[in-house]
């Protein structure tokens, strides 16, 4: 006995727990909306190249979003009008370039890429293959006066740091920072920067500096997602990782959000056998559903994410899961009650499927409905029971009244202009049958009161159910997260093995108790 109880307990936490994972994978990891009708800011990207041949072979390449940025809504496009089109990447610096050709280009031409982002923030991980990078060589090999000030400058914040963290902090307040040329080491740092440097020289020395002491670090280039324009500038800024941490600087302020285009120091686009290359960025934002970004997010726990949904199916067969999903939950409801409540009902899931018909007819409607059809369909049953007909033919008397009543009721309702009768043929003629046959055989075998009691129990039971089923909080959560199933069935097993008192036998045994 201890055994079974043993194993039933470890089925049951095993299947909660499988459920819980991959509901928090998708809650925190892919960013899935826990309420209905959240929504997300998506953004158009689109880099616009407009130039005039020059009759000889032309070779544009640009730069397009790093392969190594997963980005949450990864839908691309490429206008190459009669050029032709390579995708080329660079293992080396994670780069992924495209690579725009034509032998004897004429007159102006165009070319487009486009691309859909929510774009990145300053908390988003870099990816693991960047974190393992290892240290860099000393730079400036050609010129011996730069190499031996960026030994002595390095050598100096080495010594006035802590750690690989504070190093950096140095690095970037010296390199970034006002000079006044009282500084101890102001003949160095004059001979790695000067007064023409910009932001770019000053990176890739900062750059260079975390390099040297083995921290991995590259200087990104991209924009700032901030506005929708038709001509937004691009920036750079500095990524690097320091003890287990991930790092981003930005020369000319954090932006809230931005899209990560390529890295290096190299320019974003450059053009071979062409004249007068116009090339704009332009930016639009999109509010979108964060469930349907959430839904294409790249990589395997995307993937993982959209085998446990019904985003694959045809729309009529999903409208159908949308509800039956929410069935379980009802069930969970009635062991409960049953279990450790005591309410008795008539049948076993009987009161469910009643819940569900109240989908149609709402509550109150519903309740007045069922009622009248068990009461009419009592009456008739006991007035059989003087024919001692037997079993089947008892029962298909029984249904096809209850046909006859639903059609009643829904002409009278119609010629009145009362909707609520329309509804009624949705109720389950069949499991309404049975329930008249088994509170006729509770009516006779113990007694009025308790027919009564058990159909009073299953009403309640059938409203709770409707309540739960019907909220929308519940159906968005068991629609989107499936999983949420195991739960369900893991705490149906664990209430599967409870044998103790229910509440109403508590109130029932009370006075023994005292």
């Amino acid at each position: 006995m201890k055994i079974k109880l043993r194993h039933a307990v470890i089925l049951g936490l095993a299947l909660i727990a499988a459920g819980l994972s991959i509901f928090v994978i998708k809650a925190t990891v892919l960013h899935y909306p826990l309420t209905p009708g959240v929504r997300a800011t998506l953004w158009d990207f689109e880099l616009f190249l407009e130039f005039d041949g020059r009759n000889e072979p032309a070779r544009i390449e640009a730069f397009v979003p790093a392969t190594d940025v997963e980005r949450a809504f990864p839908k691309e496009e490429f206008y190459n009008g009669s050029f032709g089109l390579s995708l080329v990447a660079e293992p080396q610096t994670r780069n992924r370039k495209a690579v725009w050709t034509y032998r004897y280009p004429a007159n102006r031409k165009v070319l487009r890429y486009a691309a859909q982002t929510l774009g990145e923030t300053k908390s988003t991980p870099l990816p693991l293959s960047f974190r393992e990078s290892g240290p860099g060589a000393v730079p400036f090999e050609a010129d011996p006066v730069k190499r031996q000030a960026f030994i002595v400058w390095s050598g100096n914040l080495r010594q006035r740091s802590a750690d690989d963290r504070s190093f950096a902090d140095l690095a970037i307040a010296e390199t970034f920072g006002e000079r006044t040329g009282s500084e101890q080491y102001a003949d160095e740092i004059s001979a790695l920067l000067d007064e023409s440097t910009g932001d770019a020289g000053r990176l890739e020395l900062v750059r260079q500096l975390l390099r040297s002491q083995g921290v991995p670090a590259r200087i990104a280039g991209g924009v700032y997602l901030a506005e929708a324009r038709r001509r937004v500038e691009t920036h750079r800024w500095l990524e690097y990782h320091v003890d287990g941490e991930d790092f981003r600087y930005f020369p000319d302020g954090e932006p809230a959000r931005f899209f990560t285009i390529w890295y290096g120091t190299a320019p974003m686009i450059q053009a071979d056998g062409v004249d007068n290359l116009d090339a704009q960025i332009a930016l639009r934002s999109l509010e979108t559903s964060a469930t349907a970004i959430a839904e294409n997010a790249p990589g395997p726990l995307g993937s993982m994410a959209r085998t446990f949904g019904f985003s694959g199916l045809p729309l009529t067969t999903q409208l159908v899961y949308q509800v039956l999903i929410t069935i379980p939950v009802g069930i969970t409801m009635l062991v409960f009650m049953r279990q450790f409540i005591g309410f008795k009902t008539l049948g076993t899931f009987m009161p469910v499927l009643i819940g569900i018909a109240f989908r149609e007819t709402a509550l109150l409607n519903g309740v007045l409905l069922f009622s009248l059809l068990i009461a009419f369909g009592l009456a008739l049953r006991f007035y059989l029971e003087r024919l001692q007909l037997l079993l089947v033919p008892r029962l298909a008397v029984v249904l096809i009244f209850i046909v006859m009543m639903m059609a009643g009721f829904a002409i009278l309702m119609a010629e009145t202009n009362q909707a609520m009768g329309l509804s009624i043929s949705l109720f389950p003629m069949v499991i309404l049958t049975m329930t008249i046959e088994r509170m006729s055989i509770v009516w006779e075998e113990n007694s009025a009161s308790e027919a009564i009691k058990q159909g009073i129990g299953s009403l309640a039971v059938a409203a709770i159910t409707y309540l739960a089923m019907t909220n929308s909080q519940v159906e968005y959560l068991m629609y989107r997260f499936p999983e949420l199933l195991l739960v369900l069935m893991g705490l149906c097993v664990l209430m599967g093995r409870y044998t103790g008192l229910r509440l109403s036998e508590l109130w029932r045994f009370k006075a023994l108790a005292g």
